[in-house]
């Protein structure tokens, strides 16, 4: 490595996975040593083995160390191995220890994230938005998983374009002023959000918003909005203003009440996960120009008694343009315990690609699949199995489909999921 220009080995540096790493490289040579002092980016996590000194002081004389040249720094709770062997550190959005070494770099710091072990880590809620606010004026992204904050005392964050909060539980449920505290954001994530009662986005520049909670309503108001997932836990209204999406994914209970001030115009790819799938076809059906509709069933207590039947046929008949038409595995599940055998379609329909994720144990729907290619052609059909079928199995199943529909192109590929988490998710959902 010391061969190596320099600027090289600063760019390897900034790529480690772990602190340890860097303090390896820094023993190894006087150049090394020398050049670490100049690393803009670190990560930070405990080690898996015993070490004399705690996690969170190594963080602080590390940063200290490097403060001069650090604009990038991600500070980890949970170790690169196993939960069992790695070192237990508390919460990292204690005020005590971020003021102890984020006052060292916050005036150049770009990039900060934190994450914790796990949210039980917290021991109550935590200033830190105040302390970052206050601090880190230059601040692009943040991010903050698996802890507990408050609101109080946040300042503007004129420069921040980035914010991710992940598992977090948050202590004003009447807080809405995103726009107040960060109205440059262009990406916003709030995956698995706790105390938000009645959230209101309104964000001129933003481009990305991905939302996962358990709101009485939401408001969304982006006009510049290019890519929206909302996924809402429980019955909930749902206001949009995103003329500009190309991608919209919705998640909602069954009767939760949307409504659009104007319709995207340029929608390429709708994304409908709820029990009340034919209802939400009919109030998306004024787009033009959609390529890729994707069809699932969003679970909730009892939902085989509140699940409302569709076919493929309702969604060909409202988008006649399809070009790929992609069914969730508990969607097909449910649709074929309801399946008719006769099935018609309005107009004429001839998809480019079907993408079916097929359920575990129900590969032999070849009549399912027969009245579907009478009723849209489709050119390519691809197969999504679970990730723990295997290979003879999806290259059989492959097989007689091909010989049996002849002029179809078949396909087969693996979802990340296995067939564990669908039963999982299937009778969880139904409450049994």
């Amino acid at each position: 490595m010391d061969d190596l220009p320099s600027d090289v080995l600063l760019t390897i540096f900034e790529r480690l996975p772990d602190s340890g790493d860097l303090a390896n490289c820094r023993l190894t040579s006087h150049r090394l040593l020398s050049l670490s002092y100049r690393t803009s980016s670190i990560s930070l996590k405990p080690h898996q083995k015993h070490h004399s000194i705690p996690f969170k002081t190594r963080v602080v004389n590390l940063v200290s160390l490097l403060a001069a040249s650090l604009v990038s720094i991600s500070v980890s709770a949970k170790g690169s191995g196993s939960l069992k062997g790695d070192e237990q550190v508390d919460d990292l959005t204690d005020i005590g220890f971020l003021s102890s070494w984020l006052p060292l770099v916050g005036k150049q710091l770009n990039t900060l994230c934190v994450v914790n072990a796990s949210i039980e880590c917290a021991v109550g809620f935590s200033c830190a938005l105040a302390l970052i606010s206050d601090i880190c004026q230059n601040l692009h992204s943040l991010v903050i998983r698996k802890a507990w904050l408050s609101f109080k005392g946040i300042k503007l964050m004129p420069k921040l374009t980035n914010l991710t909060l992940k598992f977090v539980r948050i202590d004003d449920e009447n807080f809405t002023n995103f726009s107040k505290y960060f109205p440059s954001l262009k990406v916003l994530n709030l995956s698995h959000i706790v105390g938000l009662k009645e959230p209101k986005i309104h964000l001129m520049q933003l481009r990305i918003c991905r939302f996962t909670g358990y709101p009485e309503s939401i408001a969304i108001h982006a006009p510049n909005l290019e890519e929206l997932e909302l996924k809402c836990m429980q019955l909930c209204s749902v206001v949009l203003e995103c003329a500009s999406a190309s991608s919209l994914s919705i998640s909602v209970a069954k009767s939760s009440i949307i409504r659009m001030t104007e319709m995207p115009r340029k929608l390429r790819k709708l994304t409908i996960k709820s029990l009340d799938i034919p209802p939400l076809l009919q109030f998306f059906r004024g787009i033009k120009g959609l390529g890729t509709l994707e069809l699932e069933a969003f679970p909730i207590t009892s939902w085989f008694d509140a699940y409302s039947v569709f076919s493929v046929t309702n969604a060909l008949d409202t988008f006649e343009n399809l070009d790929e038409l992609v069914i969730g595995p508990v969607a097909w599940y449910l649709w074929q315990r309801s399946f008719s055998s006769s099935l018609n379609v309005a107009n004429s329909v001839s998809l480019k690609r079907l993408v079916v994720n097929i359920p575990p144990d129900h590969f032999n729907t070849s009549g399912l699949i027969s009245n579907i290619l009478k009723i849209c052609t489709p050119s390519e059909v691809e197969l999504r199995f679970f990730s723990d079928i295997g290979e003879t199995e999806k290259n059989n199943v492959i097989k007689n489909f091909s010989n049996t529909f002849s002029g179809v192109r078949w396909i087969w590929s693996t979802s990340e999921k296995s067939s564990s988490e669908f039963f999982s998710r299937l009778w969880g959902g139904a409450g049994i």
